[in-house]
Order: C-alpha cells, then structure tokens, then sequence
C-alpha cells in the first residue's frame, strides 16, 4: 500500500486547483512520520496519546450520536508501525472513524469500514438509527460471518451483530443467549435482515 509524504502533497497540490489535505488524503490511507511531524507541530495537538495524534484545530462540527451533542472534528492519526501511521479522517475528539461516515446499506457501511493496521482488522464503528436504536455490525476472520474472511470489499451473506442497546426481535433468531437481548452476540445475521432493522428503526441517524 502507498505510503503518502510531505513531498507527494506538494506534488498533488502543485497539479490540481484544490491540493487541500483532505483530497490528497483519504481516511485508511498510510502516511510517513514526516506527514505526522508536520502535523504536530503545525499547532499544540488537540489529543496526543502514544500511538495516536489528532491536530489541535477543528476541521469542523457535528452531531455526534454517541453523546447526542454538537462537537468539533480533528484531524487524526495512528500509527500502525514504526515509521508508519494512519490517517482516520476528521474525528472527534478521542474517537478512531471519521464523524461524516455515510452509508446507504449494510454491504456498503462494511466496505468503507474495512480497516487493516498490520496484521490486525479493526472493530467497526457503532451504528446509529434516527430512533436511538444503536447496534454494532462486524465482519471477518475473528467475527461470526459468511464468508468468514476479511474482504474489502464487504460483500458478505451474514456478519456477526451485538452491542444492541435495546432487545430487536428481528435478531432474536440468532442470539445465542436469548435471555439477555443486550448483551449477547448475534452470529451469522443475514445483511437483508440487518438492513431490514435499520428501515424498522427509521434508518441511519444523521
């Protein structure tokens, strides 16, 4: 995978009318310590944790699910090895998956969602729905999924759902301890189904 630097943005930017930072970079893409550097000491970093850096202005603001609240976003980064660092896209603050994550259907949410840092595939994020309802979705080698593999391309049959914070009946078929709704593990949900809840639950909040 390319490893983007300080060079490459100057070049990028010295060939397009717009080189900004976000259109030279995307969220999963690897960058070089130069890029980290530059970003550290652009400004007194917002969050800086070892391993982990998010710049210390906001890129911008938005409703965040989890809190309920309007918060800012930050450019963020993490590294995956020596010399080697991710860029998670405008976050907030602490969090790892970009604010303005967006999706039409479950297939797609898997695809953007797919993120390796050297050998390991990352959690996803939660998924939100405009009534409250929260549930997690993942996919892969470690996950209850079919195929049971990691795929880039989120094509899936099933994947494996819990975090739930209220009891679904539509995943009741699957859980394997159905006497507790919201803290069991649902393996091998078809993606339909899964689809399914999140139109029952008024779609995806934001």
């Amino acid at each position: 995978m390319e490893i983007k630097t300080m060079a490459g943005w100057h070049e990028f930017a010295e060939n397009n009318s717009n080189g900004s930072w976000d259109k030279y970079c995307k969220p999963g893409d690897l960058v070089d310590d130069g890029v980290h550097d530059y970003f550290l000491e652009v400004l007194p970093p917002r969050s800086m944790e070892r391993g982990y850096l998010q710049v210390g202005e906001p890129h911008s603001h938005h409703m965040n699910a989890d809190t309920g609240k309007i918060q800012a976003t930050y450019a963020t980064f993490q590294k995956v090895r020596k010399g080697v660092w991710m860029y998670l896209g405008n976050c907030f603050a602490g969090y790892t998956w970009e604010a303005e994550l967006r999706f039409e259907k479950i297939s797609e949410f898997l695809k953007k969602t797919f993120r390796i840092r050297g050998a390991i595939q990352d959690s996803r994020p939660h998924i939100y729905c405009k009534d409250g309802f929260r549930m997690s979705v993942q996919a892969g080698g470690t996950w209850y999924c079919l195929p049971r593999e990691s795929l880039e391309s989120g094509e899936y049959e099933a994947v494996e759902v819990g975090g739930l914070n209220r009891e679904e009946e539509l995943f009741m078929p699957y859980a394997e301890e159905a006497k507790k709704p919201t803290e069991t593990v649902y393996g091998y949900v078809p993606v339909d189904v899964v689809d399914a809840v999140i139109q029952k639950h008024g779609g995806l909040y934001g």
